[in-house]
């Protein structure tokens, strides 16, 4: 298992090498961030599968997001 969350984070560290010198030097600030971002969230996710943590089904979420306005729009 911890060879898996290694093998996980070193993938993820070469993501972040290969891409982020490359906008920096483009002065891509925006991009770097938005990258940062998305980088956290996937390696969260997929670590959170490898631990096989029971995740919450993106459609329930999304659809008690959207309850309210549907609420306000539906009268």
């Amino acid at each position: 298992m911890i060879f898996k969350v290694i093998m996980l984070t070193l993938l993820f560290v070469l993501f972040s090498f290969i891409e982020v010198p490359r906008l920096v030097r483009e002065k891509k600030v925006k991009e770097v961030v938005v990258f940062f971002v998305f980088l956290i969230a996937g390696y969260v996710f997929n670590l959170l599968y490898l631990l096989n943590v029971q995740i919450t089904s993106t459609n329930r979420i999304i659809n008690h997001l959207l309850k309210p306005i549907e609420k306000f729009w539906g009268q």
